[in-house]
Order: structure tokens, then sequence, then C-alpha cells
């Protein structure tokens, strides 16, 4: 009951962050006051929660696509019929935070199945993968940064076989070099810069 109060306080502090003039802080302001609404709600009520494999897993992607509209907040959008950097982004953690919601309500409404032993290995690599895209998207390029960041993530699942994740993680690779730097003219750097710095890779922004 409290999972909903704790991300709409943290959204309610992302606002703040961001600043209240602008529609992104808007958002997540609106969305924090509804999530606290929610949880005093939920106890209020004493709803029960029939499915909470979908419950939770709705919630905590909402969650992460609050934080995805947080962290691109800063960055400008479209101008025109021109995408900016933080178009992509927004529109992304739009179309996740509608879906989330929705498996949120199946979890409220339908009866499934209860909660069983967390398994830790798919959720710690997706996030490594993650962090690894992070890391070396500046330094490494957007080539060695996406194919390393499959191939973590790959390691998430004891199906994956290295063959087969090679050649997936070359296609892919592929195929986000033509959608974001061709396709969409983003500015990104293809291949590792000349000079390599350990203080710059750790620099996110």
């Amino acid at each position: 009951m409290l999972s909903p109060l704790v991300i709409g306080l943290l959204a309610i502090v992302g606002w703040y962050k961001t600043g209240s003039s602008s529609v992104t802080g808007d958002a997540l302001l609106g969305c924090g006051v509804l999530l606290v609404a929610f949880a005093v709600a939920l106890v209020v009520l004493r709803w029960p929660i029939r499915d909470p494999r979908d419950y939770y897993g709705g919630l905590f992607l909402f969650g992460v696509a609050l934080f995805m509209l947080w962290a691109s907040s800063d960055l400008p959008g479209m101008r025109g019929f021109a995408f900016g950097p933080g178009t992509g982004p927004r529109m992304f953690a739009s179309v996740l935070a509608g879906l989330s919601l929705i498996v949120m309500v199946i979890g409220m409404l339908t009866q499934g199945p209860g909660l069983e032993r967390y398994a830790w290995r798919g959720p710690f690599f997706i996030t490594l993968g993650t962090l690894v895209f992070a890391v070396m998207i500046r330094q490494f390029g957007l080539v060695i940064a996406t194919f390393m960041s499959i191939v973590t993530v790959s390691a998430g699942s004891s199906e994956s076989r290295w063959i087969e994740t090679l050649i997936w993680a070359a296609v892919l690779t592929g195929f986000a070099v033509l959608v974001f730097p061709i396709a969409l003219n983003l500015p990104l750097q293809l291949w590792p810069q000349q000079t390599l710095s350990f203080s710059t890779i750790l620099n996110f922004r």
C-alpha cells in the first residue's frame, strides 16, 4: 500500500527540482498528487490487490516512466517538425506510463497468482546494461555502447546463446544507427573519440 505513496512523493520532489513552469514539471506534480491520493484511497477503502504481479509490475514501470520524464526535463523538445533530444525520451515515457497504468488496473480488478520468490538475474543485468550504455556512449560512441549494452542485457537469461546474441546485437546496433543519427538526424557520435578520458566517461551530461 505504501508503494504508490513513495513513488508519488518522489514525483513531487522531482517537480520541485524541475520547476513548476515546465510542462514536464506539471506532469510530475499531477502524477505525484494522484499517486498520493490513490495510496490514501487504498488504505481507506481497504481495496484488495487481486493480482499483485500485474499491480506491482505496472506500478514499478509507472515509476520508471516518471523518472524518464524527470531525467529528460532539461532537454529541448520539438521545434516545428524537427525532433529535439528530449522528444524521444518523453514520448517513450508517456507511452510507458499509459500502458503501465492499464496493467495496474488489471492487477486490481482481476484475480491472478500471488508473488513468488524474486528472480534477481534478469533485473540485475537489464539495469547493468543500461548503466553500460550510459557510461560508454560519450567516449566510445553509439555503435560500441549499443552493442555492449545488448550483450550485457542478454546475460539476464539462462537461455541465451552467445552466437545468436552477437548476431542479434549487431542487427539492433545497425538499426539504432539507421534510426537515430540517420533518420532522425540526432547529433550522436558513432565511434570512439581519439582521446579517452576517465573523467569524461563518468560525466553523464
